[in-house]
């Protein structure tokens, strides 16, 4: 099974409520909206005036880090180092980095003052679920991948619900932000699944699975490609089914990026049905895949 090590954090819920803010990925809660737009905007600012085109991926490196890094400043000189500025790391610019990030906390807490201990309460369930299915589920994904492709250990860094069911997985720091929703909010698609398919996205750095796709294309390919495998898993298990609308149940309600195309759910069925009957290499599987995401 794979060890996963809970951990709830403030910091990256502060930034990670603010990602979804800024990007306007569709925050219900109005009162944490208003609460956090100003912040989240100025914080925004920096990242699209730094990194032009790869504002999301600053984001995600951003929430990712501030995990590990409790000083903002320390926060600050880490991420401009980690997006390739590290030459233009000026004091200027990393004093402001890090003012924008302490306003994002600072709002965050005004609205979620008791956010860790809310955190706690709401991973005890996901938790238990992961004890009593994590095991079975992460025997067939081996059997049904690579027998190496699964992780020893990770670690959930435990994110405020603002999505009602988000997460990514970072490869690099073998860890996964979280959303950690009280219940299975949808019973076809029990939270279980979506901590196995967060951690089985967690090998995407890796050359030998991976060096053939596209530039940048590595992580959202991984992503698509583990939905079939944790929905065939999970149907051995019977909690829930490997269906084309259970697929595009899960994009929509993770919440999951896709290439800008509208059959992403009616391609991933057949490629699966095709791995299974053809059983490639994954690393093949996955150039595979990529081909077929991308191909016009």
């Amino acid at each position: 099974m794979v060890k996963v090590n809970w951990r709830p954090n403030f910091s990256a819920s502060a930034l990670h409520a603010a990602q979804a803010i800024a990007l306007e990925a569709g925050v219900a809660d109005q009162e944490l909206l208003m609460a956090l737009a100003p912040a989240a905007g100025q914080l925004h600012a920096c990242l699209s005036e730094w990194l032009q085109g790869s504002v999301a991926r600053g984001w995600r490196t951003l929430v990712g880090l501030s995990a590990g890094i409790e000083s903002n400043q320390a926060l600050a000189e880490a991420c401009l180092a980690k997006w390739g500025l590290r030459q233009a790391t000026t004091t200027s610019r990393i004093v402001r980095l890090a003012g924008a990030i302490a306003d994002v906390e600072a709002a965050m807490r005004l609205v979620q003052p008791k956010l860790l201990e809310q955190l706690s309460l709401r991973a005890r369930p996901i938790q238990e679920q992961w004890l009593g299915y994590g095991q079975g589920l992460t025997a067939h994904l081996r059997r049904l991948t690579d027998p190496q492709w699964l992780v020893e250990e990770a670690e959930a860094i435990l994110v405020h619900p603002v999505l009602g069911g988000g997460g990514y997985a970072l490869a690099d720091r073998n860890r996964f932000t979280f959303e950690a929703v009280l219940t299975n909010p949808l019973s076809e698609l029990p939270e279980v699944l979506r901590v196995a398919w967060l951690a089985a996205q967690l090998q995407a750095d890796l050359p030998r699975y991976t060096e053939g796709l596209g530039p940048f294309r590595a992580e959202p390919v991984v992503a698509l490609a583990m939905l079939p495998v944790v929905l065939a898993a999970a149907e051995v298990m019977e909690l829930s089914r490997c269906e084309e609308v259970i697929i595009q149940l899960a994009i929509e309600h993770w919440q999951i990026a896709i290439p800008q195309r509208d059959d992403v759910s009616s391609l991933l069925l057949p490629w699966w049905e095709t791995y299974l009957q053809t059983r490639p290499a994954w690393p093949i599987a996955l150039k595979a895949l990529d081909k077929m995401l991308h191909d016009q």
